[in-house]
């Protein structure tokens, strides 16, 4: 007998970014068109890495990116 399909069940959402739980046990983290599945213990540690590039930036001084002062791709 075939399994299940997943439920997810929305816990997060912003226009850039979504975080779903799965019924199976995984959470999805979406940005854009990307999806990574991961357990709760690396989503935590992704936060506290996010957090820190953050306050990094927040620190630092405002540097102009490369590529725009290249003339290169931007977002």
């Amino acid at each position: 007998m075939p399994t299940p399909p997943c439920c997810r069940t929305i816990l997060a959402r912003s226009p850039s970014a979504e975080v779903a739980r799965c019924s199976c046990g995984h959470l999805h983290l979406t940005l854009g068109p990307l999806t990574i599945r991961m357990d709760e213990g690396t989503l935590h540690a992704t936060w506290h890495t996010l957090g820190d590039a953050l306050r990094t930036l927040a620190s630092a001084p405002q540097a102009e990116p490369e590529a725009a002062a290249t003339g290169g791709w931007r977002q």
